[in-house]
């Protein structure tokens, strides 16, 4: 089977991916990008997250170790394919993920006992190396990484995945494990089915309190659920309702997949009315994304951060207040209170998704101010009402690192903002984890 070799193949393939990318927005998001791009300043598509990811399998090659013979590449590429299957199967024929047909061989500048002293198995310095190779960022990677690190002697590392940026929908994601858990033990197919599924933002099922030994998901450990080489399990594991929504979310994987309440939940099953979402990793070079800092109060053990890249929940009575998803001001003396957002990079935006109130009534902005900072100085791009509690608000593209948001609070003085969306255009950039 053929495969790319770490030339300039696949990372030209991605240079005008993001070309393409670049053609298609709109003019007047361009002429504001344009100056800086003059200025040397950070290109668009190192911010905007990919249209589609597709699983690309990589073969990692420390400095100490050989390359893989054309019977593992052979093989990855065999499960992979079944592992397509079982997906569309366990959807009903609806979807399936993207595979990308051709492996990337990557060899790396560290022997094998570096990656063994690095944390958690090793797995943020492959993602890094492998971003670095492709020359894209945490940001727009548009693929998961199915890596295979070539090490015959034991099973280092121990297989696993996570999403990049955490969440559903977010982008990129890398599964590990060893050329030796390839070859050696049997069951490597049920392994890449549930290790896959956490690279598409999958979690345990202990999450919701389900039982980890004898639940049918894939997401469980049920031992009744493991291959044997290219033999199937008599009794394979299915996608639980929970895993079926949470898929469905993941638009950029499965852009077809709707999530039916009335096809998709069996009569009796009790579906769990939260999403549990997984955490982003931290990626040596890579920025872990937007500071939210405030001067108005972090009330009721609540942060200013949580309004960035994490859960949106809804406002409404049965969800309450949660003090790790939600930012909730002191009570303020002039009637505004204010967020600062510090960008990894400048960023030309041009919308605002505001999502304020907790549980249905309490603490909505009635207003909101945006102010990027140029130069030093705060120009204000928009104030206006709010009429949602849930609003896209959308002003003249504006470039700027650092954005001040200002928020009118009603009578009690108080404001709680559930999280923020932006938009560059019709992109969303740095989304959160997910918007219920």
């Amino acid at each position: 089977m053929p495969f790319w070799k770490p030339q300039d193949d696949l990372v030209e393939t991605v240079k005008q991916y993001f070309r393409s990318r670049l053609c298609c927005l709109a003019f007047s998001l361009l002429a504001a990008i344009l100056p800086a791009l003059a200025c040397g300043q950070a290109l668009a598509q190192d911010y905007l997250p990919p249209p589609q990811v597709k699983v690309l399998p990589v073969f990692f090659v420390p400095q100490d170790q050989a390359p893989p013979a054309q019977k593992q590449i052979s093989d990855l590429m065999r499960h992979l394919h079944w592992t397509q299957t079982r997906y569309k199967e366990m959807l009903s024929g609806r979807a399936t993920f993207q595979l990308v047909e051709q492996p990337l061989i990557y060899t790396a500048a560290k022997p094998l006992t570096y990656y063994r002293q690095q944390p958690e198995g090793g797995a943020p310095q492959f993602a890094a190396e492998l971003l670095n190779k492709l020359k894209v960022s945490r940001w727009n990677c548009p693929y998961i990484f199915v890596a295979v690190i070539m090490n015959p002697h034991d099973n280092f590392p121990v297989g696993g995945g996570r999403p990049l940026n955490g969440g559903l929908n977010t982008g990129g994601g890398i599964l590990i494990v060893s050329s030796y858990a390839l070859e050696k033990p049997p069951n490597f197919q049920s392994t890449l089915q549930h290790e896959l599924g956490h690279t598409f933002g999958l979690p345990h099922v202990d999450a919701y309190g389900y039982d980890m030994k004898n639940n049918p998901s894939i997401m469980s450990y049920n031992l009744r659920h493991h291959t044997n080489g290219f033999n199937p399990s008599k009794t394979p594991g299915i996608l639980i309702p929970e895993d079926i929504r949470a898929l469905a979310k993941n638009k950029r994987v499965f852009p077809t997949l709707e999530f039916s309440a009335a096809k998709d939940v069996p009569a009796g099953y009790g579906l769990k009315k939260l999403f549990i979402c997984l955490g982003p990793m931290l990626i040596p070079g890579q920025s872990d994304g937007i500071k939210a800092t405030t001067a108005s109060g972090e009330a009721f053990n609540t942060k200013a951060q949580n309004v960035v890249q994490k859960t949106i929940m809804p406002s409404k009575p049965e969800f309450g207040f949660n003090n790790q998803q939600m930012w909730h001001s002191a009570q303020t003396q002039n009637g505004w209170v204010s967020l600062t957002l510090t960008f990894p990079t400048e960023i030309t935006l041009s919308g605002m998704g505001v999502h304020s109130q907790h549980s249905g009534q309490a603490h909505a902005a009635r207003a909101v101010r945006i102010e990027p900072q140029v130069r030093g100085n705060w120009h204000q791009v928009l104030q206006t009402n709010l009429t949602s509690i849930d609003q896209k608000v959308t002003f003249q593209p504006a470039t700027a690192q650092v954005w001040k948001i200002n928020f009118q609070a009603g009578p009690s003085k108080w404001v709680v903002i559930r999280g923020l969306q932006f938009y560059s255009g019709n992109e969303e950039v740095f989304p959160p984890m997910i918007v219920y």
